[in-house]
């Protein structure tokens, strides 16, 4: 059952992968963000989203401790981590607006936690797939995480042209100051000199 629980979320993960990386290497597919919610790019995405990550559910309870028992400590890493970041994911995403965080132009945040950084859902998201490969210590589950990291990796570089597109001057004025993941944010050459 577990192999081919992996197999199915393997591929729609990698196929999720792929449709990313072509679409940044032939912008005119647009994989991400979907130019509508009645188009094949908008159903493909969801369809292998959901794929991916109710795998992931389903072998992290079916291969839960597959590479051997885990110590007190890392239990509790791997909790906060998941809960840490995964709560954080759901503030971020509701407080970007549900519709707007998946794919539709509902308005460009410069505030919150989006001012310091350009994808703060994705990182945190990151933060909460490192805590479930700790919990359930388990190969399949882990390589299944990757390639949902790999996925919330190349989605900015897709995003960031429509982000454009739709925005204006405005999304190249935060792009400017505020880091693509985590960092630092930096000011404008004319609001250091004013500072």
């Amino acid at each position: 059952m577990n192999s081919i629980v992996f197999g199915i979320a393997f591929i729609a993960g990698l196929a999720l992968v792929v449709l990313s990386l072509v679409s940044v290497l032939a912008p005119r597919i647009r994989f991400w963000p979907p130019p509508g919610v009645d188009t094949w790019q908008y159903r493909v995405f969801w369809t292998l989203f959901r794929i991916l990550v109710i795998g992931i559910v389903l072998l992290s309870v079916l291969d839960y401790h597959g590479d051997g028992e885990v110590g007190g400590l890392r239990v509790f890493i791997g909790v906060f981590l998941v809960l840490a970041g995964f709560g954080a994911a759901f503030y971020a995403t509701f407080y970007l607006g549900w519709r707007n965080a998946h794919g539709e132009a509902r308005g460009l945040k410069t505030d919150g936690w989006y001012r310091w950084s350009r994808n703060p859902v994705y990182v945190v998201s990151i933060v909460g797939m490192i805590g479930i490969a700790l919990l359930v210590n388990s190969s399949l589950v882990t390589c299944l995480l990757i390639l949902w990291a790999l996925t919330y990796l190349v989605a900015p570089f897709l995003e960031e042209p429509w982000l454009e597109n739709e925005y204006g001057q405005a999304f190249l004025d935060y792009k400017e100051k505020v880091p693509r993941f985590i960092g630092v944010p930096r000011r404008k050459m004319g609001q250091a000199a004013a500072a």
